[in-house]
């Protein structure tokens, strides 16, 4: 997940922020911690269905923000037909991921040392081999910043071996580095399609081949297409308007979609075969587009995502996404040694401290790279 301007730009380049985007992306990384909180501490047993909270949903709406975020910019260049400065936009974008990313890296590895230390046997306490010798901890943690071919499910490479990382929403991470340096090939072969319908089911369903068949890629890259294909009608849509009544019926059509793919991967519907769990697979990445579309109209749901608290939530989102889960591993294994080990009140504990982390995270890491990220591009314009 990353975060990028939400601008909807004009001919004349004048920009009009869509706050709501922002404000959905601070609700997704919400939705990410509730679950991360609740699995890595168990808050309900080591059996229950917390696959029901929808934090895979979450990373999909933070891949299809993504790709509409970063082409409003270069498909109104195109529109204007005036040269979009990619120049300046690489070096941008690799400060504005980079820094967060690798500052995030190594609080995972230094929490989740000492979280070997103290004994524990996560995730981030197992995800290198400290007691593997030097040869073996300087190849792990090597491996740990690698987010261009590493690439993972959060599960799996793509050969099939599995990968722990020590902090693990960094392998989404992956997807949002690939997509920002192939943002030109995304933006030729979408900018000028006449056929979007054709193209848009195209996407779809490339990605239930992908969801049927397990290659993984397939799907995560073209999630973020299908943002590009939404930014082509941002303007459009930002002035489409429900009646409330309907936009509610929506909403909750979409969030209903979403469980019901999520209660077939918690396996709630039975053995519904490769087949059905592909379909709902694909209509969740669907729902998940028509929300970001729904938070885009003018309607209950933007002016909702548009207000100060939720853009506050977005404005740390990613320092959140970032730190999070290093926070609760660590709490993980400290709280029981201070007497605390109730499930509930570690869970608060835990969603407490990764909010004033984020903020502090957001100080220290993520507000200088936009600011370098800034300089950057503002220096590569210079003759």
């Amino acid at each position: 997940m990353s975060r990028a301007s939400t601008e909807l730009p004009s001919r004349t380049h004048d920009a009009g922020r869509i706050h709501a985007l922002d404000g959905l992306r601070g609700v997704a990384s919400l939705v990410v911690l509730v679950l991360h909180a609740a699995m890595m501490l168990e808050l309900w047993g080591s059996d229950a269905p917390y696959a029901l909270i929808p934090g895979t949903p979450a990373v999909i709406l933070f891949f299809v923000l993504s790709g509409v975020v970063l082409s409003l910019a270069p498909l109104s260049r195109l529109h204007a037909r005036e040269p979009y400065d990619w120049l300046a936009y690489y070096p941008r974008r690799v400060a504005r991921l980079g820094i967060p990313l690798c500052a995030a890296v190594i609080l995972g590895i230094v929490g989740g040392y000492v979280a070997w230390r103290l004994g524990s046997t996560g995730r981030s306490a197992t995800a290198i081999a400290f007691d593997g010798g030097a040869t073996r901890v300087v190849h792990d943690v090597l491996m740990q910043f690698d987010v261009l071919f590493n690439i993972s499910d959060d599960a799996q490479t793509l050969f099939g071996t599995p990968l722990t990382r020590v902090n693990s929403p960094i392998w989404s991470m992956c997807w949002e580095m690939w997509f920002s340096l192939t943002l030109p090939l995304a933006i030729a072969c979408l900018a000028s399609t006449r056929h979007e319908a054709l193209t848009a089911s195209a996407l779809l369903a490339a990605i239930f081949i992908s969801h049927w068949c397990g290659y993984f890629p397939l799907r995560l890259c073209l999630t973020f297409w299908l943002g590009v294909l939404l930014a082509r009608h941002a303007r459009e849509i930002a002035r489409a308007r429900l009646a409330p009544a309907a936009e509610l019926v929506t909403l909750a059509l979409l969030l209903g979609i979403i469980e019901l793919a999520q209660a077939n991967a918690a396996g709630l519907l039975g053995q519904s075969g490769a087949l059905p769990s592909a379909l709902l697979a694909t209509a969740m990445n669907a729902a998940c587009v028509g929300l970001v579309a729904l938070s885009m109209t003018d309607g209950v749901m933007r002016r909702a995502l548009s207000m100060r608290p939720v853009r506050f939530l977005g404005t740390i989102s990613f320092s959140l996404y970032l730190t999070h889960a290093v926070v609760i591993g660590g709490l993980d294994a400290l709280l029981p040694r201070v007497g605390i080990t109730d499930p509930i009140v570690q869970a608060t504990v835990g969603i407490v401290l990764s909010f004033g982390f984020a903020v502090v995270f957001w100080r220290l890491f993520e507000k200088p790279s936009i600011e370098l990220s800034r300089r950057l591009g503002e220096s590569s314009r210079r003759p």
